[in-house]
C-alpha cells in the first residue's frame, strides 16, 4: 500500500483515539500530511513542458 495512505490511516486512528488534544498538534500533523500529499501529486502529474526562466 502507498506509504502516504498508511500515514493517513495512522493519523485517523490516533485522531479517533483522542491523541490530538491540542489544536497546534492537530494543525502540525495535518500540515505534514498535506505537504506529503502535494509532493506526491507533483511527482505523479509532472507538467509535460517546463518553462525555465
Amino acid at each position: 500500500m502507498n506509504p502516504l495512505f498508511l500515514k493517513i490511516e495512522d493519523f485517523y486512528e490516533k485522531l479517533q483515539a483522542g491523541e490530538f488534544d491540542e489544536p497546534l498538534a492537530l494543525a502540525n500533523i495535518l500540515h505534514k500530511l498535506s505537504e506529503m500529499a502535494w509532493n506526491e501529486v507533483e511527482e505523479l502529474y509532472q507538467p509535460a513542458i517546463r518553462i525555465e526562466a
